[in-house]
């Protein structure tokens, strides 16, 4: 993997990127290899809900979700505290 200090937004077509984020409407179900997938990534969702969502509208982004409700069952959670979030660092 290479970094860079350059925007994604400065490095590829506008048409060629799909920005993730737990909040869009449209599932990623197959991966393309000519489009670009930026993880929205947050800290805390819980204060900044839809945040990731807004800044791909903002730059008038194609979106899509990881498909975790349709293939991923959670165990019971006795606090009933419910995410879709994954961490990318485990």
């Amino acid at each position: 993997m290479d970094t860079t200090p350059e925007s994604f937004l400065d490095l590829f077509p506008l048409e060629a990127i799909v920005y993730l984020t737990p909040d869009s409407e449209n599932v990623l179900e197959d991966i393309h290899p000519n489009k670009v997938y930026v993880l929205g990534g947050l800290v805390d969702e819980s204060i900044h809900k839809q945040l990731t969502l807004q800044r791909a509208r903002e730059q008038q982004l194609r979106t899509a979700r990881l498909p975790i409700r349709e293939y991923m069952v959670k165990a019971p959670n006795a606090r009933n505290y419910h995410s879709e979030t994954l961490a990318i660092n485990q």
